[in-house]
């Protein structure tokens, strides 16, 4: 009699072809989602039966993730204890990190974890539970800094307006 784990399934390799990480802190995956969609602002007027909706673009992709890691005492290369405090301190750490998923985020992509919950109980000793969310990181364009110094741009107009009408004036004109 044949095994499940013997069926030849593409899903199946895809799956476990990659392991899932986060900041290269490895993790097992129960199950995961994805959320995006456009961003919207809906025009409603009085005394007219049709809003009109407005497309701001696209909203950030979002992912959510029920992962877990386990005890295993036949694997001397994964401390169960060490490996659940680095998870927890790689989803807690400042700024975004390289992301992977066999699904989701193949070969990787810098996401920022928003928010996680680690759960243990004691009928499940060895076994850690992590529920993730996660945000794509995308680019800055126009953060504060990196746009135009417009108070330097004003100044430089001014004195350079300042040093026109000098010039215009004539010198015997000072009375």
């Amino acid at each position: 009699m044949s095994q499940i784990a013997n069926i030849n399934n593409p899903w199946r390799r895809i799956l476990l072809g990659e392991q899932a990480s986060f900041r290269g802190v490895m993790f097992h995956v129960e199950s995961g989602g994805r959320t995006s969609g456009r961003r919207s602002v809906v025009h409603e007027y009085p005394k007219r039966n049709d809003p009109y909706a407005e497309d701001m673009g696209r909203a950030a992709r979002r992912w959510q993730f029920s992962g877990y890691l386990i005890y295993r005492p036949s694997n001397p290369n994964y401390e169960y204890t060490s490996q659940r405090k680095q998870l927890y301190e790689a989803l807690e750490n400042d700024d975004v990190a390289k992301l992977v998923h066999p699904v989701f985020a193949p070969g990787g992509m810098q996401a920022l974890c928003e928010r996680f919950t680690m759960t243990e109980s004691r009928e499940k000793g060895g076994y850690t539970q992590f529920e993730m969310q996660f945000v794509e990181a995308g680019m800055v364009t126009n953060s504060a800094g990196t746009g135009p110094n417009t108070k330097a741009k004003v100044e430089k107009s001014a004195t350079d307006a300042e040093n026109t009408g000098k010039d215009l004036i004539p010198e015997d004109a000072e009375d």
